[in-house]
């Protein structure tokens, strides 16, 4: 069985063409407003490019998880200093630790409903207070096939990712769009 929704296929692939800016200026903004030295999980991360980089150049203690061998090998060659594990998104204990902030870039809209739900929950409950939880997708409810998977993937839409990390304690508190057009719910939790 293939935890990592078919990027262990494509994972040299996806090496090869990821744009190292999409995004970049959009997460050095938003990582400018955490504590000093904090601790910040990348779930789904990938092999780090662009977005480990950018934490750890802001002087964050860095987590990632990734259910693609390939990808977090190439991790862990990149960024040694990161702790990784090789995990699915929606099973990870996510090092059995509290988060000052949590990314999901380019991950929960490639996982089915139950999975993206899970993830929602797992990251409100690894959070510490006033803990900041970004990931991108969609505002709007929509399905596709993704360009290097071929695999279905879904936004729920805001209205419901709003309302799932609200029973979690989590509030939206700002939204982004990068120069990919890609769509960013920033969350922060108030319990």
């Amino acid at each position: 069985m293939d935890l990592s929704n078919g990027w262990e296929r494509v994972a040299n692939t996806f090496i090869a063409v990821r744009n190292p800016n999409v995004g970049k200026s959009t997460l050095e903004n938003w990582v400018a407003n955490l504590p000093p030295r904090a601790k910040v999980l990348d779930i789904g991360c990938g092999f780090g490019v662009p977005n480990t980089q950018v934490l750890i150049n802001a002087g964050c203690q860095v987590y990632g998880i990734d259910a693609s061998k390939t990808l977090i090998a190439q991790y862990k060659k990149r960024f040694p200093m990161a702790i990784a594990a090789c995990e699915a998104a929606e099973s990870s204990n996510y090092f059995d630790i509290k988060f000052n902030a949590i990314i999901a870039i380019g991950l929960i809209f490639l996982l089915p409903e139950d999975a993206q739900l899970k993830v929602l929950q797992n990251a409100a409950h690894s959070l510490k207070n006033r803990g900041r939880f970004l990931f991108t997708a969609p505002k709007q409810v929509c399905e596709w096939q993704d360009v290097l998977t071929a695999k279905r993937s879904r936004s729920l839409g805001k209205d419901a990712y709003v309302s799932e990390l609200l029973k979690h304690g989590l509030i939206l508190t700002n939204e982004y769009v990068d120069e990919g057009e890609n769509h960013y719910f920033d969350f922060t939790l108030e319990a």
